[in-house]
């Protein structure tokens, strides 16, 4: 009983910290899909992430008319091949798998703070900023729009915006060629 007691601090430590690379993980993800994908140039991506991503910003809230394999389809799908190759390169580290699952249900925590009712402990975990809140992730659907990528937590927006994480990053790729395109009200024309 005494080992379990002391173990749990150090799994909820480490619980916390899968759930920070989760949102990072997302956040990248999320920002590479508002900041660099326009459509016309892969039908695959434009009918799977491009189209709903520019939709979503269009029309915020419809994010809760899906069915949850329709909000979570493709994000399941890629924690489903990185779990893959995990296990394939013999991956033991529950933690691994814990982010993968995590980042699985990234689109499902994005749709949670979109509505004013989630279930109760989904309700809980926003209280307590461990789930991203309607009001945390509003801030993403304002002007100036490139800010509040991370859906998962309250915890790391602030701190990467603060230090314009984003923007730095934008600034590396776009050394490299690329050229910015954001799926957002203000700056596609919607």
């Amino acid at each position: 009983m005494l080992n379990l007691l002391m173990a749990a601090p150090a799994f909820a430590l480490h619980s916390l910290t899968c759930l920070l690379i989760a949102d990072l993980c997302a956040g990248m993800l999320h920002w590479a899909e508002d900041t660099w994908l326009a459509p016309g140039h892969n039908a695959l991506l434009d009918r799977w992430v491009v189209e709903p991503n520019i939709e979503h910003h269009r029309r915020p809230g419809a994010i809760r008319q899906g069915t949850y394999w329709e909000t979570n389809g493709v994000t399941i799908g890629i924690a489903a091949a990185i779990a893959a190759i995990l296990a394939a390169c013999g991956v033991h580290a529950w933690e691994a798998y814990l982010t993968v699952f995590i980042g699985s249900q990234s689109n499902q925590l994005h749709a949670w703070a979109h509505t004013s009712n989630p279930p109760r402990l989904v309700a809980w975990l926003q209280k307590v900023h461990l789930f991203q809140t309607a009001a945390e992730h509003a801030v993403h659907h304002r002007r100036p729009y490139g800010v509040r990528y991370c859906t998962t937590t309250n915890l790391l927006n602030p701190i990467l915006d603060g230090i314009r994480f984003w923007r730095g990053l934008e600034w590396l790729v776009c050394q490299f060629g690329a050229k910015i395109y954001r799926a957002t009200p203000s700056r596609a024309g919607y």
